[in-house]
């Protein structure tokens, strides 16, 4: 199945870079490109798209204020140099949200996720931040990186544990899995490490601060693997 999108940027370079990002991936069809919003209303008028990849800062009506005069039905990717826009693009229920610069491998993992489920979550991070923002209850907790000492799965929730705190939120591992930094690996079906926090390895456990937590068969040979990248 072919997805057709539409990118609306005010960005010249900007737009380029999506176009080429886009004519690299075979089910991704480009249906126009516009340079403001006025532009894309005028589009979207005369033309249906699967997919909308969104500058946020742009001149007459900014990416954020066009999404709220689109079907809610719309996917929509933003895209931004500024990450503070992440959480209001939380609340206006985005596909997903891209900090620029925009790598390939980063679009790439957005836009297969249109092959899954047609109500997926935004992926909020980006490998090169220092900390994530997790919806939990009514709140959206800022977390560092740096502070979460593993994650563990509770069916279709995860708790970020921290030092001081445990933050919930419904998200599914293998959906958070693919959006952390490269120091996190995940060693069980429940439960996601961040490398840095190890204390020792001992036999199939990792432990971190008093924490024991299980290293299964399935994940042990790629976990051991990026230990050893470090082993002196």
């Amino acid at each position: 199945m072919k997805f057709s999108c539409l990118i609306v940027d005010d960005e010249p370079l900007a737009v380029a870079l999506m176009e080429n990002h886009v004519r690299q991936v075979p089910f991704l069809i480009l249906a126009g490109k516009c340079f403001n919003a006025m532009e894309a209303i005028a589009f979207l008028e005369k033309n249906e798209v699967d997919l909308i990849f969104l500058d946020i800062e742009m001149p007459y009506l900014t990416g954020m204020q066009l999404k709220s005069f689109l079907p809610e039905k719309q996917k929509v990717i933003f895209t931004t140099a500024y990450s503070e826009f992440a959480i209001e693009s939380y609340e206006k229920n985005a596909f997903d949200y891209l900090l620029k610069p925009i790598t390939f491998e980063r679009f790439l993992k957005s836009v297969k996720r249109l092959q899954g489920s047609e109500s997926v979550k935004p992926v909020m991070s980006n490998s090169t931040d220092a900390h994530i923002f997790v919806k939990s209850g009514r709140e959206i907790i800022k977390l560092e990186y740096d502070d979460i000492l593993f994650i563990e799965g509770l069916k279709d929730y995860v708790s970020l544990v921290t030092e001081t705190d445990k933050v919930i939120t419904y998200k599914l591992m293998r959906e958070l899995e693919e959006s952390l930094p490269a120091n996190f690996a995940r060693v069980h079906l429940s439960y996601i490490i961040n490398c840095n926090k190890i204390r020792k390895i001992s036999d199939n456990q990792v432990i971190i601060q008093e924490k024991s937590i299980p290293i299964s068969e399935k994940y042990r040979e790629r976990f051991l693997q990026k230990v050893s990248d470090r082993m002196l």
